[in-house]
């Protein structure tokens, strides 16, 4: 079963944990193991599933940490912020020693908007166990407290950490991007990339600070491997349209704002840009036409 489960044959690896379910119909085990599988199928029946599961194997053993932990993360996927935050909060109630508890309702108090208290869950999480993961996520807290330097030195000492952890050099290239200190922030998007070349955003910030620093043909590449990795972005095109404008290589950069509008239809901005790149090129029906649809979408969101 563990060599399904890692081989990611999930529905394999669930059909076998069913299995031990009808011979077992109390192994928490099971429950949680064809939990997690049914969570890798990465859809919401998936996860739906799943939280059966997790609350199932709760209900046979509701002092079992592992279970609460993985209802909650389940619950968070579903969107169920505040009943993610009651189980983190009975996994701490049980084992007051658990980082991962605390460390799961930092996340969910962020994403409720409560950053204080996701600020004192993860210095709690730290005071228990300290790990890369741990403190770039106190910096991004940081970060959305405005503490640019305070994010920042938990960026490296994440980094001192742990130096293969990719997450802490991109987050520390967006501090320095944001402090307007580009080459050090495309060194450090370029050693984010080199740890996790999948990194679609990695590429996308370094093509937009490639573009600042002047580094025209890098900016270019950089665009074309970030479209690679994710095709339906549209702020990739939009941003890669900036370029090809600034480059007064308007054909170009009509193309690509055009299909960021394919991709999304109703952003202001978009219409904005296309029209400015329209009328640059002589095209001052289409442009007219862009402004106005640009202000009409943007007076539909005032209105709203």
């Amino acid at each position: 079963m563990a060599i399904d489960f890692r081989l990611q044959k999930y529905e394999e690896a669930v059909e076998s944990f069913s299995k031990v379910l009808k011979l077992n119909p109390f192994s928490l085990d099971a429950y949680i193991g064809r939990g997690n599988a049914y969570l890798e199928y990465g859809h919401s029946k998936g996860t739906r599933q799943a939280l059966k599961d997790f609350l199932t194997a709760v209900h046979i053993n509701p002092v079992c940490i592992k279970a609460r932990l993985c209802l909650g993360y389940s619950l968070q996927a579903l969107g169920k912020f505040q009943k993610a935050w009651t189980q983190f909060s009975a996994a701490i109630h049980c084992d007051p020693s658990c980082h991962n508890a605390y460390d799961g309702r930092a996340i969910v108090c962020l994403q409720m908007g409560d950053i204080f208290a996701a600020f004192q869950d993860t210095n709690a999480a730290l005071k228990i166990t300290t790990n890369a993961e741990l403190l770039t996520n106190r910096g991004v807290i940081n970060q959305f407290m405005g503490y640019l330097n305070c994010a920042m030195h938990d960026y490296q000492q994440a980094i001192t950490k742990d130096p293969s952890y990719a997450l802490a050099y991109f987050n520390a290239a967006n501090v320095y991007f944001l402090n307007k200190q580009f080459s050090q922030a495309n060194d450090y998007y370029t050693k984010a990339i080199e740890l996790d070349p999948q990194n679609e955003s990695a590429f996308l910030n370094r093509a937009i600070t490639n573009t600042l620093l002047r580094n025209f043909e890098e900016a270019k590449t950089d665009f074309e491997k970030a479209i690679s990795l994710s095709p339906l972005s549209a702020a990739i095109y939009f941003n890669k349209a900036n370029l090809y404008s600034m480059l007064q290589q308007y054909e170009q950069a009509e193309e690509d704002i055009s299909k960021a509008l394919s991709i999304q239809p109703y952003d202001a901005l978009l219409y904005k840009l296309r029209a400015d790149i329209r009328g640059k090129m002589g095209l001052i029906k289409e442009a007219i036409a862009d402004y106005k649809k640009a202000i009409s979408i943007q007076e539909l969101i005032n209105s709203n």
